[in-house]
Parts: structure tokens; sequence; C-alpha cells
């Protein structure tokens, strides 16, 4: 598994706003691990792929980048890092899935 954590800065309230628009064109099913937080002087989104392969072939795209872009989510700081461990709903996540018990 593969994260990326983006940086945004700008107005929280706007940068919100586009998150959730763009979120509103993702299918859920997409998000194994997936988190976004208002900071004070923007937006800080954590997500992660199946592989940095995966990642890559996201996020490298030019529609990925548009979509974003027609959000209002430009210019963000991105760090990309290999998953050594995550967990989710008192989980551990170890193949991009995790026990919903």
């Amino acid at each position: 598994m593969h994260c990326s954590v983006w940086r945004f800065t700008g107005d929280p309230d706007e940068l919100e706003r586009g998150y959730r628009e763009l979120m509103a064109q993702i299918p859920e099913s997409n998000h194994v691990l997936h988190a976004a937080a208002r900071t004070p002087d923007g937006l800080l989104i954590f997500d992660t792929c199946p592989s940095e392969e995966a990642y890559r072939a996201f996020f490298g795209s030019d529609h990925v980048r548009a979509l974003f872009a027609e959000h209002g989510l430009r210019e963000g700081v991105v760090e990309d890092f290999p998953v050594v461990a995550a967990y989710a709903r008192r989980s551990e996540v170890t193949d991009g899935t995790w026990d919903a018990a």
C-alpha cells in the first residue's frame, strides 16, 4: 500500500467545499483509507492506493489533475510514501481491505 499526503494552502472554507464536490465525483469504493482535515491555513488530505504504481497512474493522469483544479485544489504540495502499517475501524489494513467486524 502507498500513501500520499496533499497539503493545500488557501481559504479553508473554499478548499473544503471544493474537496467535497470533488469527492462526490469519485466512487466511495475507490477509498480504502482516506481522510481530509481542515487546517488553519487550508486543507490536508491523506489518501492511500494499493501500490506506488497505482498512485502514480491515478494522480499522474491529466484527467485527475484537471478534476482537482476544477474544484479549486491547485498547487498542492504532495508527498508520497510506502505504508508500513494502517488501521481503520480498529482493524489493521493489510491488503487494501479490513475486517469490518
